[in-house]
């Protein structure tokens, strides 16, 4: 017998042990054996990683994953491998994962099944810039850090045109805004790109009052209570429709060129959405504010909105042609309604309650700061709100006395307001002031109809404002007290026609109190006061000024001044249900660390 020599013995009977371990990375003759302890983790967002201990006699293996209601997914791995990774699937759902042995005929062995879930996170970051479109949806909250553009910029080197697209329900948190000058959180919507937050995009009815439950929450990431003005800055939507201050101007807060030529421009649809505790007020000329529509064009659907405890301007848009309804505006620390630089749009339904603590003015209207007369002119309309200041015993002092003016034109402004209900003011009900503004308002005195040469004020009603129940409401202060300016104030008001009361519009107590989500402040009157005559605003839709939003709202004729129609149930108004008042946030959705 031939002696094999020692080492070609131990060789042997190493492949031996090998293949009896089940560690033959090339198998054997034998038929292959099933892996063993199979194990499937999350690993990462909508990720799953598979891990087994190989079989014997395998050249090869498959990793298979299932699920009701998709396509099996299979992973074709080395005999060697141990491990497989599966990415991109659908969270909350759960897969069974099985590992296949493959032998050197053919022949296959299959590990038992096991079944991981894919958890939907409390939470998941937004960063940088969204260069592709993308939907944010409802099953978790996002976390906004920094500030996060959609799209590049059109207009610009290497623009990007994409689509935001927020779920009905979807609340978008943001981190506080850091000390020392830093920028903070905020979203910005560069030109060409489009914002797509719909509520009432699963409802036959769009058009309808949204659900609670369905409203897009933008807030604080801090927790409920705890919130307060400027926790971070704000949203912004930049569109290409026509400016007063140049073909384009750089919007503030670095948030991007805004300005072009097409007045239907179309930014999205911002439906059924509360920015809150936002306004990065970084200096007097650097600030956010809750909204800042910055040549948004008409092609731009913006409806059921609120406001509420900014920092800076609710509102505010710079030039375009948008129209704005359905508002709510709260506690908010400066301007409550601003717009300047061309705005020929109009918003109707808008409800006002200032705080004492901050405010400023009701609404300050503008044409243009630097140049009065500058084209196109700011010839928005405004109609049917209520404005409810704090700056009287009549408004809502128990926290502070803010509040200045009302209604207060300004910088040549062209703007029309009908049928709006103003009290509670500190310092004026109606201001006029600035050169071509004061000239916008003898030339509609002296019957000029042109809103391009002319300012309204019609159909409207004044009460308690500077605590005062008669002319007192146009006080001296505004103007910079120039001399006349009283009596100019009060015979504007007062001209042939325009239908404006000093009366009491009967409002409930509960307009002047604080309120929640649950039981919000009642801003319904039983009736209007004797003799008052509303202007009929349907009159202005296509007329002259006014470009008329391309989605088909109309501005609607009205029996009323104010918000909504006296006698209507709290219950029933539109504003009741989807709208918050807590001035710490209690009465809203969970902060980061609540989730």
């Amino acid at each position: 017998m031939t002696r094999l020599p020692g080492r070609i013995l131990a060789l042997a009977a190493l492949l031996t042990f090998a293949a009896a371990c089940g560690d033959d990375p090339v198998g054997g003759g034998g038929e292959p054996t099933a892996p063993s302890n199979v194990q499937a983790t999350v690993t990462g967002d909508a990720q799953v990683t598979v891990t087994w201990t190989r079989g014997a006699n395998v050249t090869s293996q498959r990793v298979e994953l299932t699920a009701t209601g998709e396509a099996a997914r299979s992973s074709a791995v080395s005999g060697i491998a141990t491990s497989a990774v599966f990415a991109g699937l659908t969270q909350g759902r759960t897969y069974t994962a099985t590992v296949v042995s493959v032998g050197a005929g053919g022949a296959e062995a299959a590990s038992a099944g096991v079944d991981v879930t894919v958890e939907i996170p409390a939470f998941s970051e937004v960063t940088g810039e969204i260069l592709s479109d993308r939907t944010l949806t409802n099953d978790r909250t996002w976390l906004l850090t920094g500030p996060v553009f959609v799209g590049r910029d059109i207009d610009g080197a290497g623009g990007v045109s994409v689509t935001l697209t927020v779920e009905p329900g979807t609340t978008l948190l943001f981190n506080e805004t850091p000390s020392g000058g830093t920028r903070g959180s905020m979203l910005v919507v560069s030109r060409g790109s489009r914002l797509v937050a719909d509520a009432n995009a699963n409802r036959a009815d769009t058009s309808a009052k949204p659900n609670p439950a369905d409203v897009i929450v933008m807030t604080s990431s801090r927790n409920r209570g705890q919130r307060a003005r400027g926790d971070w800055g704000g949203l912004v939507i930049n569109g290409r429709a026509p400016i007063n201050s140049g073909a384009e101007a750089q919007g503030e807060g670095e948030s991007g060129l805004y300005g072009g030529p097409d007045e239907m421009d179309d930014s999205g649809i911002l439906r059924g959405v509360r920015v809150e505790f936002a306004g990065d007020d970084a200096n007097t000329t650097d600030q956010l504010n809750g909204i800042a529509f910055q040549g948004v064009g008409a092609g731009t659907t913006v409806d059921w909105i609120q406001v509420h405890a900014n920092v800076d301007d609710g509102i505010e848009p710079f030039g375009g042609a948008v129209s704005i309804t359905h508002v709510v505006l709260t506690a908010i620390g400066d301007d409550s309604f601003d717009g300047t630089d061309g705005w020929r749009g109009f918003s109707q339904y808008v409800v006002i309650q200032q705080l004492g603590d901050d405010a400023d003015n009701g609404w300050e209207i503008s044409n243009n700061g630097d140049t009065e007369n500058a084209m196109p002119h700011t010839t928005a309309v405004v109609a049917n709100a209520t404005a409810i200041g704090a700056g009287t015993t009549g408004g809502i002092a128990a926290l502070g006395t803010e509040s200045d003016v009302g209604v207060l034109f300004r910088e040549g402004s062209n703007w029309r307001l009908f049928n709006n209900i103003v009290t509670g003011f500190g310092e004026s009900g109606l201001c006029i002031e600035n050169a071509q503004t004061i000239v916008n308002s003898e030339n509609r005195l002296g019957g000029e109809t042109d809103p391009e040469l002319t300012l309204s004020f019609e159909g409207n009603i004044l009460w308690n404002n500077v605590g005062a129940a008669d002319d007192d409401q146009f006080a001296a202060a505004c103007n910079d007290g120039a001399a006349g300016t009283f009596e100019r104030n009060r015979d504007f008001f007062a001209g042939a026609g325009f239908g404006n009361l000093i009366a009491n519009p009967n409002l409930p107590a509960g307009a002047f109190e604080v309120g929640t989500q649950a039981a919000p402040p009642n801003v319904i009157p039983p009736a209007m006061p004797g003799g008052y005559d509303a202007f009929d605003v349907s009159t202005l839709n296509g007329g002259p000024g006014l470009v008329m939003p391309s989605d088909g709202r109309v501005l609607e004729a009205t029996t009323y001044a104010g918000a909504v129609a006296p006698g209507t149930a709290l219950a029933d108004a539109w504003y009741t249900g989807w709208t918050i008042w807590a001035a710490d946030g209690s009465d809203s959705r969970p902060g980061l660390a609540e989730l």
